[in-house]
């Protein structure tokens, strides 16, 4: 809304004193003086109020894709499409809350249809969605007598975490090497179309649809989802109650990470990928080979927050129940931060229903825990004795390294 400021204010009041004092004094100066005062304010506001609708300011991040990590800069550019020259703008909340102390940027003087680029940071990008609040631009005329609020748009960032690289993933091993899983792609039979897109380079040519290439020019794919799950199921487990550390290096920002290189790895290689998050309410998230996939496990990844409830027993429960439709060359990977019974027993009643399973644990005796290391070594004995894999992690670890080697009962040391 557009009002006269505190100045402004008292300068109509001086205006208005003047006027009374012409109507008792009779001379035409006072009147004149009445009437300039007045016409000031009445200038400034129409001054300010041709900016509403008109001031715009646009916020952009750098980079473009910010990974967790990343030094994030926010740029904030201030535009008037007003032709009215000298106005003083004041930006609230330009940072949206990245930076704790946000403070206010003011633009002393804004030409006709001028432009004015702030750029504030660099923070380090944390992991998740990130709702930046909406700034305000406050207008004001030169001699600050009328002011205008203009509440500009909300950003959103979304900041996935850096996934590893996996060149190998030992994971894979125990039924097929990782070359023989390069050259082949996920069979998808039975499966359930879900559309065409375009072949990125590298990818097998046994999806190719002839038809939509030769009307395309280009080579096109068949992308389709395979009800049951594709290879790999990755289960991303963590209870509030057991993350440890401080952001953002905690245990649960180091599961996020495993999962993610593993399902990114099963990716790339030409597999379909389950993955089951708390954010989804342990609702299936199926992912294809190709860049469609990836985005999506990006989107879902940095989305993740851990769960109120602790134990995802659900989850591997539902997939006790329909083990009938599941291959033996099925991959189980749980990607935990505490070790239950009842996870244990649903993972022994999978390997026995011939699921390959491993268990990804990360503790958070490493992280700074106050309670100090639990004793799981029985229910890892349990696991090992059934045949489940099972790898710690532990603060520092290089996932590179250790999802690449054989999963056992051993820990990664701290770098």
């Amino acid at each position: 809304m557009t009002r006269p400021t505190a100045r402004g204010a008292a300068l109509l009041a001086v205006a208005a004193g003047t006027y009374l004092a012409a109507r008792f004094v009779g001379t035409w100066e006072l009147y004149f003086l009445a009437l300039a005062l007045a016409v000031t304010v009445a200038v400034a506001y129409v001054q300010v109020r041709a900016l509403r609708g008109r001031l715009k300011v646009t916020r952009t991040v750098t980079p473009r894709q910010p990974f967790a990590g990343d030094p994030l800069l926010l740029s904030c550019l201030i535009r008037t499409g007003s032709r009215a020259p000298g106005q003083q703008i004041t930006l609230l909340h330009a940072s949206g809350g990245l930076d704790a102390d946000d403070p206010a940027i003011r633009v002393e003087s804004l030409g006709s249809n001028e432009r004015h680029a702030v750029t504030l940071g660099p923070w380090p990008a944390r992991r998740g969605i990130h709702h930046l609040r909406a700034p305000v631009a406050i207008a004001e005329d030169q001699l600050g007598l009328v002011r205008d609020r203009n509440d500009m748009e909300t950003l959103d960032v979304i900041v996935p975490p850096r996934l590893a690289h996996l060149g190998s993933c030992a994971l894979f091993a125990a039924s097929r090497s990782d070359e023989g899983a390069k050259r082949r792609l996920a069979t998808f039979k039975g499966s359930e179309f879900r559309g065409i897109r375009f072949h990125s380079p590298g990818e097998p040519l046994n999806r190719v649809d002839w038809k939509a290439t030769a009307k395309t020019g280009s080579l096109m794919l068949r992308e389709t989802e395979d009800p049951t799950g594709g290879d790999i199921t990755v289960v991303l487990n963590g209870a509030a109650a057991d993350v440890c550390g401080k952001l953002p290096e905690t245990n649960f920002e180091l599961a996020v990470e495993a999962a993610g290189s593993i399902t990114d790895y099963a990716l790339r290689t030409g597999r379909a990928a389950t993955l089951l998050v708390p954010e989804h309410d342990w609702r299936p998230l199926r992912l294809a080979p190709g860049a469609n996939g990836h985005v999506r496990l990006l989107e879902a990844l940095a989305a993740t927050n851990p769960q109120v409830s602790p134990g995802s027993s659900a989850s591997l429960r539902a997939l006790v129940a329909g083990r009938r439709r599941l291959d033996r060359a099925h991959l189980l990977v749980l990607v935990v931060l505490a070790l239950d019974e009842a996870s244990v027993r649903e993972l022994v009643a999978l390997r026995r229903a011939g699921m390959r399973a491993t268990v990804v644990h990360v503790p958070g005796d490493s992280f700074g825990s106050t309670t100090g290391p639990a004793d799981d070594s029985g229910l890892r004995r349990v696991l090992l004795t059934a045949g489940v894999g099972y790898l710690a992690l532990e603060r520092g670890a290089d996932l590179r390294a250790a999802l690449s080697q054989p999963a056992e009962d051993r820990r990664v040391r701290v770098l």
